[in-house]
């Protein structure tokens, strides 16, 4: 039995707490957060045990996974303390808000030994896993285009509005698009050559990007990504994806969410397995993505293997990208990559 140690209490952690309780071999230890009415609820839901500090957590040396759910501007502070203690590590998404500190977090988990996984999602998400399956054995021929969309509702449900100060999340920028701008480079295996971005800014920072890749294949994809919608608008993430031989189109607002149209008059709409997630805030009730995530990085710790879907320089590499995006939209002009 493996013990694993959550920090924070919020929608991700209970995300992440949901999942674990469906892996016999590993046992939620302990849970922590500042609020202690969350880490108290969250504990005794989990049968686990509440810390109200990541110090006390941290003490406890029969835990020897972290995982880190905390706000974007404490993931470098945790992921250190934790490689530090030895203690091998799932961080959230995105792995940090400045290059600078991906690169301390990255440069110590290796010296310490340690393993250490940014937990982008999507890579993991079943209608985005069977594109980039079906991608890679080349199935529909070349990628022509490839458009991709993510639009929220603005979220209001984090630890004293956190999500909506771009010095404390990046703003939708680095929280919200940078699920498929990872997934984009995931996708097609090269970096871009070049990116035009342009933005909505508000005093939540840039709450909605359009951006535009160009790739040295001639590839051109458009990646658009908001939370500035109202909170009766249903969250959506959505592709379509332009092949020679096919169109693959998801929407997860769809019944089937995918279906790919082919050239020869086939059409086929891939059915997915859901683990559905009893959360009360967030915008996602399905554990799919989250459980694969955390099932694969725990078998990889077990078992010593490297993590091919996603390494810690993947994450810097998206998250460079997207600092890119960023400067685009700010000087309004396209920036070379």
């Amino acid at each position: 039995m493996h013990k694993v140690g959550i920090l924070g209490a919020g929608f991700m952690g209970a995300m992440h707490a949901a999942v674990y309780s469906q892996f016999p071999d590993i046992k939620i230890a302990g849970i922590a957060d500042i609020r202690a009415d969350r880490a108290k609820s969250l504990a005794e839901k989990f049968r686990s045990i509440p810390y109200y500090s990541a110090d006390d957590l941290f003490a406890r040396e029969d835990i020897t996974i972290i995982d880190i759910c905390l706000p974007t501007f404490l993931h470098k502070e945790a992921v250190i303390r934790a490689a530090e203690l030895h203690r091998d590590i799932v961080c959230e998404k995105p792995i940090a808000l400045t290059l600078e500190d991906a690169d301390e977090m990255i440069s110590t988990c290796r010296a310490k030994n340690v393993r250490f996984m940014v937990a982008h999602v999507i890579r993991f998400w079943n209608e985005y896993r069977y594109l980039k399956e079906m991608h890679d054995r080349g199935r529909w021929g070349k990628l022509l285009w490839i458009s991709m969309s993510r639009l929220s509702p603005t979220p209001t449900w984090g630890w004293e509005n956190w999500f909506l100060d771009p010095s404390k999340s990046g703003s939708a920028l680095l929280d919200l698009h940078i699920h498929d701008t990872d997934f984009l480079l995931y996708l097609v295996g090269e970096k871009p050559v070049s990116v035009m971005a342009r933005s909505r800014q508000t005093e939540i920072g840039h709450c909605h990007v359009a951006s535009t890749f160009r790739f040295a294949s001639g590839l051109v994809a458009s990646v658009e990504g908001g939370w500035d919608f109202p909170p009766t608008y249903p969250f959506v993430m959505s592709f379509t994806a332009l092949y020679e031989k096919a169109a693959v189109e998801f929407n997860s607002r769809a019944k089937p969410t995918l279906t790919v149209y082919e050239h020869s008059g086939k059409i086929e709409r891939p059915v997915f397995e859901t683990k559905k997630a009893d959360l009360s805030a967030g915008n996602i009730g399905d554990l799919g993505g989250y459980y694969y995530e955390l099932r694969y990085f725990f078998e990889h710790v077990v078992h010593s293997k490297p993590f091919a879907v996603i390494s810690p320089e993947q994450a810097r590499e998206s998250l460079a990208v997207v600092l890119k995006e960023r400067e685009s939209a700010e000087q309004q002009k396209e920036v070379a990559l």
